[in-house]
Parts: C-alpha cells; sequence; structure tokens
C-alpha cells in the first residue's frame, strides 16, 4: 500500500546514544504545517545496537543507521514498517478529521501496532489491553469514541499529572471532569459525560483484570447535569416543499435535496445513501441493507413515495450519484433550507459546567444529514405508525434511542392544543 506521505514529518533517534550496548529508539512527529516546535517524541518500543547506529544525526540527514553493518537491513525493515504506519495513521486521521493532533498519532500507533511503550505508564497499557479485549464488541462509532477518551486523558496527564490507577478516588474524578474537560476543553456537559462514561467503564475492567486493587464505589462518581440537546425534525409542508423546490439552475444544491429527501423517506443515515441506491438491495417491496455504523440488518418498505423519488433519482443520474462528504453535505443542505423558506428563529441553551450558555439560530442553519433522520422517526410517529415498528425501519434496537429521534417543538405543542383543551 503506498501511503500519501503528507502531512507529518517523521525522523528517529536513539535515547542514550552513547549507551555501551543498546539504547530505546525515539520517534520524532512533526506536523508539516505547524511550527517546527510543534514536535512531539516518543519511544517505539525497539532498541538498537548502539554501534550499528550514528550518535549524532549528520547535518542535513535523517539517517539513523550506519551503512555496510550486519544489522542494517534488518533495522532499515524495522524503521521503514513504523514509518509506514505513522503516514497511515496520519493520513486516516486527516480524512476523517483534519484537525487531529500528534498525541492521536502516538495513541493509535500504540493500538494498531500492537506495541506497548516501553516506559509506558499505568494508565496507556491498560487502557491498550480494554480496548483490545472490547473492540470486537463495539462499532466503529464506539471504537472511534473509546480512542478519543484516551487521547484525553493522556492530555490530562500532561497538563495536570499521572492518573495512578491504584490512587483513583473522587478528587482525581471531580478534577478530570472539571478541571479538564469542563475549564480547559469547555465541552458541554452531554459531551463530557460521554467520556466520563468510558472512562467508567475503563476503571470497571481495570478493577476486574486486577489492574487495580483498589475497591471503588463507582455510585460516587457522579456526572455533569445535562440540558437535552436541541435537534429539529422537519415538518411535512416542509418536506412537501423540499420535495417540489426548483433547483435546476445549481446542480451541487440539487443533489443534496434528492439525498436529504432519500433519508427524510428510509430514516436511515447520511453513510448508507450508497447502500439505498444499490440495486442489488432493491427488492419489490423493499429495500435491505446492513447499516453501516451498527451493522443492523433492516428492511425499509418501499412506501409510494419512496418509489417515486427512487425512480425519479434512476432516471436523473443514471451513471449514479456523484460523491459527496457529508462534511460539505452539512453545508450545502443549509443553502438548500434557505432557499426552502426555513427561516424560523429558535432559542436554546446549553450547560458547561454549571454554566447556562444561552443559543438562538435560523431553522435552516439547524438543519444537518441526521435531520433527515429525525424527521423520518418524528412524521411515521406522528402518522400514527407505532413505535416498534418504525424502529424495525430506522435501526434502533432501544426505545430510549429512538425517542431521541422524536422531536417535538413549541408549535407543535401550540397546535396540539389550540381548540382541543377543555377544563
Amino acid at each position: 500500500m503506498i501511503i500519501k506521505k503528507k502531512g507529518i514529518n517523521v525522523s528517529f533517534y536513539l535515547a542514550d546514544p552513547q549507551a555501551k550496548t543498546q539504547s530505546q529508539v525515539y520517534v520524532s512527529v512533526s506536523l508539516k504545517s505547524k511550527s517546527g516546535s510543534d514536535r512531539l517524541r516518543f519511544p517505539t518500543g525497539e532498541s538498537f545496537l548502539t554501534s550499528y547506529c550514528h550518535h549524532r544525526k549528520r547535518k542535513g540527514s535523517k539517517e539513523l543507521l550506519k551503512k555496510n553493518t550486519a544489522f542494517q537491513l534488518e533495522y532499515k525493515s524495522i524503521l521503514d514498517k513504523m514509518t509506514e504506519q505513522l503516514f497511515e495513521i496520519a493520513y486516516t486521521l486527516e480524512k476523517a478529521n483534519s484537525k487531529y493532533s500528534l498525541t492521536e498519532i502516538k495513541n493509535q500507533f500504540y493500538l494498531k501496532s500492537g506495541r506497548i511503550e516501553p516506559e509506558v505508564h499505568q494508565l496507556m497499557g491498560a487502557f491498550n489491553s480494554f480496548m483490545k479485549d472490547n473492540k470486537a464488541d463495539w462499532t466503529t462509532a464506539t471504537l472511534t469514541k473509546v480512542s478519543s477518551t484516551l487521547t484525553h486523558l493522556t492530555e490530562f496527564e500532561v497538563q495536570f499529572g499521572a492518573i495512578d490507577l491504584n490512587n483513583i478516588d473522587l478528587e482525581l474524578w471531580d478534577s478530570i471532569k472539571n478541571r479538564y474537560f469542563v475549564a480547559t476543553k469547555k465541552f458541554s456537559n452531554s459531551t463530557t459525560n460521554k467520556y466520563l462514561s468510558i472512562f467508567k467503564q475503563f476503571l470497571k475492567y481495570a478493577r476486574k483484570k486486577g489492574v487495580t486493587n483498589k475497591d471503588i464505589d463507582f455510585e460516587d462518581f457522579g456526572y455533569l447535569d445535562e440540558i437535552e440537546p436541541f435537534k429539529i425534525a422537519l415538518k411535512m409542508p416542509e418536506v412537501e416543499a423540499l420535495a417540489t423546490l426548483n433547483l435546476s439552475e445549481d446542480l451541487r444544491l440539487d443533489k443534496v435535496r434528492d439525498l436529504f429527501m432519500l433519508e427524510i423517506l428510509t430514516g436511515q443515515r447520511f453513510s448508507d445513501t450508497a447502500k439505498l441506491l444499490d440495486k442489488n438491495n432493491i427488492s419489490e417491496t423493499s429495500i435491505t441493507i446492513y447499516q453501516k455504523k451498527t451493522n443492523e440488518r433492516v428492511s425499509i418498505p418501499l412506501h409510494p413515495k419512496l418509489k417515486t423519488h427512487l425512480s425519479y433519482i434512476f432516471d436523473k443520474y443514471p451513471e449514479g450519484l456523484p460523491v459527496i462528504s457529508n462534511q460539505k453535505f452539512n453545508e450545502y443542505l443549509k443553502e438548500v433550507c434557505k432557499i426552502a423558506g426555513f427561516n424560523r428563529k429558535h432559542s436554546w441553551a446549553t450547560q458547561i459546567g454549571k454554566t447556562i450558555v444561552n443559543h438562538s439560530d435560523f431553522r435552516y442553519n439547524l438543519c444537518t444529514s441526521h435531520t433527515g433522520r429525525r424527521s423520518f422517526c418524528t412524521l411515521a410517529l406522528a402518522a400514527g405508525i407505532n413505535a416498534e415498528t418504525i424502529m424495525k425501519v430506522s435501526g434502533h434496537k432501544k426505545y430510549e434511542q429512538f425517542r431521541n429521534y422524536v422531536k417535538v417543538d413549541d408549535a407543535d405543542v401550540n397546535e396540539a392544543f389550540e381548540n382541543k383543551f377543555m377544563i
């Protein structure tokens, strides 16, 4: 596999070049787009004989190994493999999120390569075992959250000191919660609680495996108070306005509207739109797919509006819909919804620690790819379809999860009670 070598610089050096026999090999990684000071150095888990390495890098050269020595090919193979791993990790992170950190590269390096830092602190080694033992049961999304949790915990250690698993107490828990997530990162309480929940799962794993013998009462490890996240679902008149919107003069927005309508009519995620349009998955009565995020098998009924929309898409795009990223889709979708006239303004609040933060924005700016999935669930329930049936189509396993997708705003409440409330 050819790795596109951009984004990072990689070089290797000996931790103790003056050692009489062997020395640990460290790697130095820096971001090309950043200043030279933005650099992270960490041990690779390898040790080389110092007599086969340059004690100091020659000016203008990044070569660590001496040429024509007994171990040159073996050592070079090890360094080449690690370099390839690092470039691959950076390339993958860049594709997923252009604002990745060097700490994420280090964490992924240890996880993917199966290496353990020679002088690894207790947390890193135990957390890697936690991930290795459980990743087969996790979805890709969960694995990403768990990996991000490790990144945050190691960043906490850099700023506030090492996490000693044999000295976990309420004071440390509150420090991670309040000093790091709230005061430093300024995450919303709901985001903070997601990371804390994973950290608590890890602590239970560590105690079960005997990594820590500390008697921990996990009931004392509390979370932050949350305000329900504000999300919207489209109403039927808005869906109809989107369906009839003339965007023929802007094919970029026209394509986004067509994909968004597919989400609304099927209740599926943006990541599954390609599967929905694969004719191998379409029968006379339904579309059957395995959802990318959860691998859940769902069968979407080919109701009349969905049949009509699929025919429209296949006729309009005979060579298939052009690929678009989720990020660009969300950006263009806001333009579409603004043209459609979704101009009502909403106000809501979030909570960071004990601070209430008030927000307001236009409805069109609150539309994302996931709004289609929420709209499907909300409209189907309003139409009288029972929740269990809708969940079979949406792929929700638990009612609590499904309930979060049903969105009722103030206008819905006013309409429901208008001329109907009697004393």
